[in-house]
């Protein structure tokens, strides 16, 4: 299935244009930015380490907003850079980890994060722990990201 969707058309069509290529890759960019940083913002403002004298529900509540929209533009422009090499991409052990970080860090931050910053008091115990797991895991992805273009 996967070598029928690299002998795609529209596989063709993305992986023989460097410039089709580059923009796709500026665009997963640009959606890549705008995930992190809302990860990164929300997260720190968990720790307390920035932000305080605003509610964390506010900042989740923003943050969240942003993380869907780089989110859309993340997985849009990743799914065709991914067509053209499908099979190797599906085979790369680093590319199955990044999605599975993506997957972890969309867990803890919708199931987990978003109902502690709703509901724990300011600062507490839970907030904290929620926040410094959330850095962990963002940074893990971010990492694994990083890695598959370098390594691929």
């Amino acid at each position: 299935m996967l070598e029928a969707l690299q002998d795609s058309r529209l596989a063709h069509f993305i992986g023989e244009s460097q410039m089709i290529t580059a923009a796709l890759s500026s665009l997963h960019l640009v959606g890549f930015t705008l995930v992190m940083g809302s990860a990164l913002m929300f997260n720190l403002r968990m720790l307390g380490a920035i932000l305080r004298e605003v509610r964390a529900a506010s900042v989740v509540r923003a943050a969240s907003h942003v993380l869907l929209t780089g989110l859309g533009v993340s997985i849009t422009t990743g799914a065709l850079l991914f067509i053209p090499r499908a099979a190797g991409a599906s085979a790369n052990s680093i590319f199955r980890l990044k999605l599975t970080l993506l997957a972890c860090a969309l867990l803890l931050h919708f199931a987990v994060q978003r109902r502690v910053a709703f509901s724990s008091r300011e600062g507490s115990l839970a907030q904290r722990l929620s926040g410094a797991a959330g850095v962990g895991v963002w940074t893990a992805l971010a990492l694994a990201g990083c890695a598959f273009i370098l390594l691929e």
